[in-house]
């Protein structure tokens, strides 16, 4: 029997100058005042390929690069971003700022923010991925560098991976599709297969007074789906933390792209209500991630956004027993495989090493997700959520991978559980109010079940789009029946590939999962 290699990619040798010159940098933006300043510095690389397929085919390839300095002094960050990499100019920028803290505070109120040592890191406690990779003995200037485990080389997937695979992908789609169509009574023709494969390879440079890290986050993308003459569709997502490898697509994911829409050309419209509802591990992260993921952000509570700072101070339950979420930029591995979520990392944007974080414990709000800003702010842990969309925007506390923690059912139990009600398993977006404590989270279609058992009818929003679950934050956590349990020795449920968009503008990566759970009602429509 054969088996695949697995490997950690390394830091390019082009980058690894570059990281002594940044360690200098950082060195002599606190020269002479280190009782006083913070400084570090940070690096981006990414590059993208992506490939559109339909009746047409566009690719494009992107590639931006650039650094940030930064230096706290009496609670007050000054930052400089440049993509100008020579060695000389980064130097000019890093006295720059020095200059413009000194002018300011030539002499400091506070003393300096102490960053953690390596020691300390690891007499905490760290996932076992991050461990593992951490040099014996390491010191402030012992390169430390991370990367997940991979089948492919990052640096040998071209743009024509991407296409033979969209190519192959969109002719077995197509090919199903014309099968099954005379099948469907009334069903509407599938007018294309449209699929969009994404491949980014994004290299980090980290440097402060204690730490000198990298990481390789290699991130895989495929979605798309067919669409009927009538407009029906459904859209199928794979991939994760890793190479191509993630985005092999199987017959389930071709029966949704090819078979799906047409059942939903034909499918029965719901009438809005109350319903008992099962979703499946991305919806339930959809919920996760609206209910009280923006709301448990620390810059959220900072600026007065927030119900949940309120809430917390007063101990105030918001959700039954079973309502407990995770925040966690550690998943490198989950449900028995060698798989990472798209919102994992190893280290923040501002250097703070990835752990799990509860946000919500059966019912009860912890403090919040935060950056180094927040922390200080709130007076409030520090935690690895200090997340920019690139080196050349702002950084903010934002999610890495929100998900409701396993229960103990089988999702048959959970079926045997209803006796009318519905089961949602393709997610459609979602929006939350952290202010007014509401959300709401899309379903492409529901199955019925009847009596314990799903009868295999379909159903779609009112207005023939998708359906919209909506409800108090309150209201939805307090209905939770049960949830289905995991058998893997990780005990991490199914984390989808999800994304997050704050202020309408600021996009990152945001993995949603969970289990499969049983809501005794919700509000549909």
């Amino acid at each position: 029997m054969s088996t695949t290699t697995l490997f950690h990619p390394e830091l390019p040798v082009r980058l690894q100058q570059l990281q002594k010159v940044l360690k200098q940098c950082q060195q002599s933006m606190e020269s002479g005042r280190s009782s006083e300043l913070y400084a570090f510095a940070w690096y981006e690389e990414k590059l993208s390929y992506v490939v559109e397929a339909g009746r047409t085919v566009n690719t494009s390839e992107s590639k931006d690069k650039g650094i940030v300095l930064r230096i706290l002094c009496d609670g007050v960050q000054y930052e400089s971003a440049s993509n100008n990499l020579k060695e000389e100019a980064i130097q000019e920028l890093a006295a720059e700022l020095r200059r413009t803290v000194d002018a300011k505070h030539p002499q400091a109120q506070q003393k300096s923010y102490l960053p953690t040592t390596w020691h300390q890191e690891l007499a905490e406690g760290l996932p076992t991925e991050l461990e593992q990779q951490i040099p014996p003995h390491a010191t402030q200037d012992t390169p430390a560098h991370f990367a997940p485990s991979c089948t492919m080389d990052p640096e040998k997937i071209t743009i024509a991976d991407l296409l033979q695979r969209v190519h192959a992908y969109r002719d077995q789609a197509l090919a199903l599709a014309n099968q099954v169509n005379p099948q469907l009574n009334g069903a509407s023709c599938l007018a294309d297969v449209q699929l969009m494969a994404r491949f980014r390879m994004t290299y980090n440079i980290f440097v402060d007074r204690e730490k000198t890290m990298s990481q390789a986050l290699p991130i895989s993308v495929i979605g798309g789906g067919g669409v009927t003459t009538t407009g029906q569709s459904l859209r199928v997502t794979k991939g994760g933390l890793g190479t191509l490898e993630l985005i092999d697509m199987d017959e389930a994911d071709f029966n949704d792209m090819a078979v799906v829409p047409q059942e939903l050309s034909c499918a029965e419209k719901i009438k809005p209500g109350r319903y008992k509802v099962i979703t499946g591990p991305a919806i339930s992260g959809v919920i996760a991630h609206e209910a009280f993921g923006h709301t448990q952000e620390g810059d959220t509570w900072m600026k007065g956004r927030s119900i949940a700072r309120d809430l917390h101070a007063n101990k105030t339950r918001v959700g039954n027993e079973h309502a407990t979420i995770m925040n966690n930029p550690a998943i490198f591995s989950m449900e028995g495989q060698q798989a990472g979520c798209n919102g994992s990392y190893f280290f923040d944007n501002e250097g703070q090493l990835a752990r799990p974080q509860t946000i919500l414990a059966q019912g009860y709000l912890s403090t919040p997700m935060t950056d180094l800003t927040s922390a200080l702010e709130l007076n409030a842990p520090r935690t690895a959520n200090g997340k920019r969309e690139s080196w050349r925007r702002p950084l903010m506390t934002r999610q890495t991978n929100t998900y409701f923690t396993p229960g103990d059912k089988t999702l048959e139990e959970l079926i045997t559980l209803v006796d009318e009600g519905f089961m949602a398993v393709a997610p459609r977006g979602g929006m939350e109010d952290p202010k007014g404590g509401s959300l709401t989270a899309g379903a492409a279609y529901f199955e019925e079940i009847k009596k314990g058992q799903l009868t295999g009818r379909k159903f779609i929003g009112p207005a023939g789009g998708h359906i919209e679950l909506t409800d108090s934050v309150f209201d939805v956590l307090d209905r939770i029946e049960a949830k289905t349990g995991v058998t893997h020795a990780d005990k991490t449920p199914a984390v989808k590939l999800g994304g997050c968009g704050k202020y309408h503008k600021e996009l990152v990566d945001a993995g949603v999962g969970g289990p499969y759970i049983l809501w005794s009602s919700i509000n549909c429509g």
